[in-house]
This record gives C-alpha cells, sequence and structure tokens, in this order.
C-alpha cells in the first residue's frame, strides 16, 4: 500500500529510495555518544549488571545522557550499545 505521500510526489520517494540503495543514511543525525558511555564501560569492564551500572552511575551522579532523571537498566544499555558501535 502505498503511503499519501508516494501518491503525490512518486519522484521524491523513488529519489529517497535511490538513496537509501546507494548506502545514503536519511534523516536526523545520530547524537554523539555521551561523556558517561566511558565510565558506563568501565563499570560493565568490571564485569556489573546493567542494574548495578544503573545503581552505581547514580550513586556517583553521573548525569544521564538526556541530563535528567536517573540511571535505568535500559538507559545503561542505550550508551553501551552507543559506545560499542563508535
Amino acid at each position: 500500500m502505498s503511503s499519501e505521500s508516494e501518491m503525490r510526489r512518486p519522484e521524491v520517494s523513488a529519489g529517497m529510495a535511490a538513496a537509501r540503495d546507494r548506502g545514503v543514511r536519511l534523516g536526523r543525525p545520530p547524537a554523539p555518544v555521551p561523556p558517561s558511555a566511558a565510565r558506563a564501560a568501565e563499570l560493565r569492564g568490571e564485569g556489573l549488571s546493567l542494574a548495578a551500572i544503573a545503581e552505581r552511575l547514580n550513586a556517583e551522579q553521573v548525569p544521564t545522557p538526556s541530563g535528567k532523571g536517573k540511571w535505568a537498566k535500559s538507559s545503561v544499555k542505550y550508551v553501551l550499545d552507543r559506545h560499542d558501535a563508535v
């Protein structure tokens, strides 16, 4: 099924598909890896679980990637995944 934008501007959709085929990354560029990623990676290297890393980062008052709230397992995993991808 075609989206509404494809029906109105098929040349745009075709151009975007061709760009993707060439390996062009479309959309917003990825955010930079936060500085806290290095500390999280150190703690992971010590064998701590994601929950234990989150607890330690909260205790050390390391800011989260957004600068708001507290560390959770999911935010630690996000930061570690970004750190490993670089």
